[in-house]
């Protein structure tokens, strides 16, 4: 009877499958394109996957993190592991080259080496089916539209770059690395010189994967970024207040969508996480490896970005408020440890510069490498933005006025972390000494922060922009937390005012995810996703004009080599063009060569072949700018007028070729 069964059951699966795969010979679900792009962005996924696992399972194996939630425990393991891994791929690709079958090896071997312990981090992750089985429903439906957001910016992950800052340099470097098959010095990129700890991963991820692999890393590191803020803020308040403060985080426009960017903001928020929970571990025990653990993410951060410097600065303001007072020798001991450790693992940025340009601090400070002093001044002397009102009520500012794209400060970060952070005093007296040790050092670590973002927008109009302070957020969310699980201990007779403003978080997030959910829409990167749209159209359909261009430039002679004028976007063209970085090529130009035929002998002699000339960038320059001279747009007419006609892409872009009529 069992030999019977097994032959029926055996037989009806065989049926089963002849039917099945004759159906589908002919109603194809899916075409070999469709297929083919998926299992290409599946495979850009799992390696991006498997980077991020490998820096999990090298910081597993350097901090156990036993007494942290597992979520943050997993972050902080990351984040340092990321920061290690990042040396890594600058030591190898400075010396032995970037070779991708040394990348290949060096990435299946830390797989294999420290397989146990990127098992143990994994196990981790399961606190996740744990924290959705015990969630409220208003927490659920929280937990489900951070997922929906999160969906919609991977999708967009997943189709070529388009921002701004992505295409000037944070993948332009990686790009020209690979091209070049070592880490180098690039003149033509004065952001060269910038602390690079997120572009060497995303080297290591296009060299295994492609572009796509690397911006699918810094999404994976927003992932981590949240789901450690979720288990730092649930184990020091609870649950509730925990979905709270990442739903705070993600009501912004520009933190959540730049997820898909390429950009670095989301690494400086996890240096910023992993630096906030060891100095709150710190201030509690009093561990000076605990300090020198805190150095350490300093010193990753002021690796990823200059600006993330200001976690060194409150470092040291919260060293000196928590520190030893009474012990004014040990106080300065500490100070002085909490110093050297961030000055040692920043280190080799600095001694990067110094070895190519002779300035640790290119392109800024003195003149050096590809930055003479009319550059110099051009790129520091920044207008200030705004007046001492700015400064002085500077969140207030940040939250209302911060739009994504406009100047100041150029970014929209949502209005619950002011909203109610501003209420983090509530209940102060009913905390825990726990509780209430943490929202010290969150609110010591903020008004430090604050204070050094609004004395800095004093000095440059750089300076007052949001997302160069993105450090500092890790803090705003405990604090926001904080302010809910205050307000939601007030009653009042048959209001409960905790479900009220959870609605009102729900209704923010709400927006923001239809928001996100729109822009990518309008991307059409879903479309990319699925091959109903090539490359070329998706490009053409956001970069409008400047597609046009590309193709153009692309359809042009190897040998060519093409100057771009108030057009700092050279991914998509490199090694072609040279960009204009910063805006300043035109400026230099016409100070440097009085007359039109000496300028373009001199771009011949650089072995120039074409001129690529934003027509409504230098419209904006010459309206905004008041450094240009008449004389200087009066000679860049002189110029144009004397090269052959050029090819014209709707009044915007003009392609010249250098050469006299």
């Amino acid at each position: 009877m069992n030999t019977r069964r097994a032959f029926i059951a055996l037989i009806s699966l065989f049926w089963l499958a002849i039917i099945v795969s004759l159906y589908f010979v002919l109603h194809k679900p899916i075409s070999p394109a469709v297929a083919l792009s998926l299992a290409r962005a599946g495979g850009q996924l799992l390696i991006a996957w498997g980077l991020i696992s490998i820096a999990g399972g090298l910081g597993a194996w350097l901090v156990s993190g036993e007494r942290y939630h597992p979520l943050t425990r997993l972050a902080v393991q990351a984040a340092l592991g990321l920061g290690i891994m990042s040396l890594v791929v600058l030591f190898i690709g400075s010396t032995l080259g970037l070779n991708p079958l040394l990348m290949w090896s060096i990435f299946i071997g830390s797989g294999v080496l420290f397989r146990r312990y990127i098992s143990a981090w994994w196990k981790d992750w399961r606190a996740l089916s744990a924290i959705w089985q015990t969630a409220s429903r208003i927490e659920q439906t929280i937990a489900f539209s951070v997922g929906l957001i999160m969906f919609a910016t991977l999708i967009a992950t997943l189709a070529p770059p388009l921002k701004y800052d992505a295409l000037v340099y944070h993948l332009t470097l990686p790009q020209a690395y690979l091209d070049a098959g070592r880490i180098v010095y690039i003149p033509w990129l004065m952001l060269w010189g910038m602390p690079q700890i997120t572009e060497m991963l995303y080297t290591w991820a296009m060299a295994l994967a492609g572009t796509e692999a690397a911006v699918a890393l810094g999404w994976m590191i927003g992932l981590l970024s949240i789901a450690g803020i979720w288990g730092f803020v649930s184990q020091k308040l609870n649950a509730r207040s925990a979905w709270i403060g990442v739903a705070a985080l993600m009501a912004g426009f520009t933190t959540t969508s730049s997820l898909a960017w390429g950009y670095i903001g989301w690494m400086t928020i996890l240096c910023g996480l992993a630096f906030l929970v060891i100095m709150d571990r710190w201030v509690t025990g009093r561990n000076r490896k605990d300090l020198i653990l805190a150095g350490i993410f300093v010193g990753i951060a002021l690796g990823a970005k200059y600006t993330a410097g200001v976690l060194l600065l409150c470092g040291l303001v919260m060293t000196a408020w928590f520190g030893r007072k009474e012990q004014l020798r040990e106080l300065l001991r500490d100070l002085f440890l909490f110093g050297i450790v961030v000055a040692l693992v920043s280190s080799p940025w600095w001694v990067k510069n110094l070895i190519f340009t002779g300035n640790p601090f290119y392109p800024l400070i003195f003149p050096s490498g590809a930055m003479d002093q009319l550059r110099l001044s051009f790129f520091q002397d920044q207008p200030v933005w705004g007046g001492w009102r700015e400064a002085v009520f500077l969140p207030l500012y940040a939250t209302i006025r911060g739009v994504e794209g406009t100047p100041g400060f150029n970014a929209s970060i949502g209005p619950l972390l002011l909203a109610l952070g501003t209420f983090a005093w509530i209940g102060w007296l009913q905390r825990s000494d726990d509780q209430r040790n943490a929202l010290r050092v969150a609110v010591i670590f903020s008004l430090s922060g604050l204070v050094i973002w609004a004395l800095g927008s004093r000095f440059s109009g750089f300076l007052i922009q949001t997302r160069l302070y993105f450090s500092l957020f890790p803090a705003f969310v405990l604090l926001a937390g904080a302010g809910y699980n205050g307000l939601s201990r007030i009653t009042i007779p048959r209001v409960r005012l905790g479900r009220v403003v959870a609605w009102f978080v729900l209704l923010v997030l709400g927006l923001n995810l239809l928001q996100v959910g729109n822009a990518v829409l309008r991307q059409n990167a879903h479309n990319y996703l699925f091959s109903n749209i090539s490359k070329e159209e998706y490009l053409l359909n956001n970069l409008g004009w400047f597609a046009w261009v590309l193709e153009s430039i692309e359809e042009l002679p190897d040998n060519s080599r093409v100057l771009m004028l108030w057009e700092p976007r050279s991914y998509y063209c490199a090694p072609k063009c040279i960009p204009d970085e910063i805006l300043d090529r035109w400026i230099r130009e016409s100070r440097s060569h009085p007359d039109a035929n000496q300028i373009l002998d001199a771009w011949q002699a650089e072995g120039f072949t074409h001129l690529l000339f934003y027509r409504e960038g230098a419209k904006f320059i010459q309206r905004e700018n008041a450094r240009y001279r008449d004389s200087d747009w009066q000679l860049l007419e002189t110029l144009l007028g004397e090269l052959p006609d050029p090819l014209e892409f709707g009044d915007i872009y003009e392609l010249y070729p250098l050469t006299k009529p």
